[in-house]
Parts: C-alpha cells; structure tokens; sequence
C-alpha cells in the first residue's frame, strides 16, 4: 500500500558558491514505472560535498538540486517495474550504480560505467550522481530507479546504513590491493574514509595498522577502532616511527586517504608494497621521485568509487561485526544542516549524519 505524501517537504537545496538554503520544496512523484520514493532515514556529509561547497567549488555540482548523496529509508510509494522491492522496505541505495549493459560493465569494471559517466551537465566524464545533478536525499523523501536500492535488514541503524557507499569504495581499495599474510598497513588521514580503512583493514586480518593523523580526536578515536599507532605527522618524522615500528622494513601496504600525501605514501613504503590512492584532492601534484617507485618495485592503485562492493560493504555492515559508531560522530536534525556543514569544515566530527 502506497503511503499518502505531502505536497511539499523541508529540503536542504544547493545554490551554489558555498550556500545551502534549507526551503520548502515538493515531494517527488512517480514517474517512471521503475521509480521508488524512499522517506529518508539518514543522510550524510562526505568530503565531496565540501568541495562542492568550496568558493569556487572544487567538485561539481548544480545549483538548484537538493544536496546529499549518501542516503537511506524506506520506500513508501514504488511503480510497477520496481521488481524486488515492495514498499515498506529498508533500503540503502548506491548513488553510483553501474549500468550493467555496457562495454567497461561487461568486462567486469562497472565504476567506469558508459552511461554513468555520460553526464548531460558537464563537458567532461563524470559520474551523474542525486546530490550534486538530480535531486538528492537531504529532504524528507528522495526518488531514484529502483536499481539504484538495496533491501537491509530492519535491525541495522539508518546512521551505520549511510556507511555503505563510502565503505564500498574503500572495499575496491582493499579488493585491488589485497592482504596477505604479513602485511604491515600505514593509512595516511583519520578522516571518515581513513577511519574505515583502518577498520575494514583489521577486521580482514591486517595484524598491524599504524594511522598518520595529526588531530588528537580523531587520533583518539582511530585508537578505539582498533589503530595499532597514530603518528601525529606535525610532531614526529612519519617515516622514521614507520620503518622503528616494522623492523625497519616499512609498509607492505598504504593507504592514502587524503588526497596530497602521495610522497609520504612512497616515503614509508616497504619494497614491493602496494600503495592504494582513494583520497581526491584535484589541485595537489606529487613530487615523488620515479627512480624510487622503480628500485622499491611500488604498485600505485587509484580506487575511484565501488567496483561491485556495494552488497559486500552492506553484509559487513549488517553483520554488525564493525565498530561503526567510532565513524559516526554527529546524528543531528536537518533544521541544524549549517551547524553540521560547520563541523565538517573545521574537522572537528568524523562522519556528521542528518536524520530528516
């Protein structure tokens, strides 16, 4: 049965250079026969979307769309083509799904999907993601194809479900580079995205992750979720603690999380460790030298969105095996969307999540 809705909701709307307006706005309505409505229960803050906010933006984005592209609920109203999902059920959604039908689908690499690429706003390839081009999940209801949702669990927290996406991309990371038996990780950033590197890294059975962060809270947290070391970079040489704390051998495996750490990446690098890129950062340039990444036999791996880890990142996360509450460190109001786009500014919350 199809809930009754609104005709119009609280929706947090991107104005572009840097402004967020919190305005009424209408409720979406079906469309096409595989549309799904979904009530928001959740909606999070991710690096991209400050970035979008910068003046001028450093991500792409268009003005007037409802901002948020992190987002899970429960549908409340579905067309006759949504096969597999019913209204009523949980869902979290992948905002970046491949299409399945072209060439880079077909041959196994669906984050390089043809037609998610072929956005209509931009001049280049860039993925057409709700939140920054459509109308994303910073409102009270949200609507995408229903191929873009995933059924969950009802046990799981909306807060912990909002995980997924970001999770999923740091699984293609570790799905690319591997772990063996062994491997001594540095990840580099304790920012969301590090912070699950760091977990998704112990719970696959790295005996020995060292974390370079220089905040001392997301240190602190980085330390309850299971960091073996945090490295504050501004106090102490990173690569000297890194080759003290591995027998003076280095990492077999670094994860770069920010986005302007490449050369510390190669600097803590054991030889032949592999060295995955999933941080963006658009205007940093690496100074690294080639002959070191030659004579180490380095593997540098760029891990850009997921790469089919979607029901993978969620069974983790409804196994409930991961400590994700040390990610989540703000759960607030979507009335208080310009006191959470603060937090995430100063770095002073992990992942900040908006409950509409």
């Amino acid at each position: 049965m199809t809930e009754t809705l609104p005709d119009t909701m609280p929706a947090v709307i991107f104005r572009g250079e840097g402004v967020l307006a919190l305005e009424q706005h209408a409720v979406p309505v079906i469309t096409e026969p595989d549309d799904i409505i979904i009530k928001v229960g959740a909606v999070g803050i991710c690096g991209s979307d400050l970035h979008a906010l910068h003046t001028p933006p450093t991500h792409p984005g268009l003005p007037g769309v409802i901002f948020g592209h992190e987002f899970c609920g429960e549908i409340v109203a579905a067309g006759p083509q949504a096969r597999g999902l019913s209204v009523g059920d949980r869902v979290a959604v992948d905002q970046n799904p491949p299409c399945g039908r072209c060439g880079p689908c077909r041959d196994g690499h669906g984050n390089f999907c043809e037609p998610l690429f072929d956005n209509p706003h931009l001049d280049i390839p860039w993925p057409n993601t709700p939140g920054f081009f459509w109308d994303g999940g910073m409102a009270r209801y949200v609507k995408v194809p229903s191929y873009y949702a995933y059924r969950v669990t009802a046990d799981v927290p909306y807060e912990h479900l909002v995980l997924a996406e970001p999770l999923g991309c740091v699984l293609n990371g570790i799905n690319k580079a591997g772990v063996v038996v062994g491997d001594r990780a540095v990840v580099l950033g304790g920012g969301p995205m590090g912070l699950l590197a760091v977990i998704a890294l112990k719970h696959f059975g790295v005996e020995q992750v060292i974390l370079v962060e220089p905040a001392v809270k997301r240190a602190e947290v980085a330390k309850q979720a299971g960091a073996d070391l945090v490295l504050n970079p501004t106090e102490v040489d990173v690569r000297e603690e890194v080759l003290a704390a591995t027998g003076g051998r280095g990492a077999t495996l670094v994860f770069e999380a920010v986005g302007s750490q490449l050369d510390t990446a190669v600097d803590v690098a054991a030889d032949q460790a592999r060295i995955v890129v999933i941080g963006i950062n658009n205007s940093y340039r690496a100074n690294l030298s080639a002959m070191t990444v030659t004579i180490k036999e380095l593997r540098i791996l760029g891990a850009f969105l997921m790469r089919y880890t979607m029901r993978e990142s969620l069974d983790l996360i409804q196994s409930g095996k991961l400590p994700l509450d040390r990610v989540v460190s703000h759960v607030l109001p979507l009335s208080d969307i310009h006191k959470g786009i603060s937090l995430a500014q100063a770095g002073e919350g992990l992942k900040i999540v908006f409950k509409p």
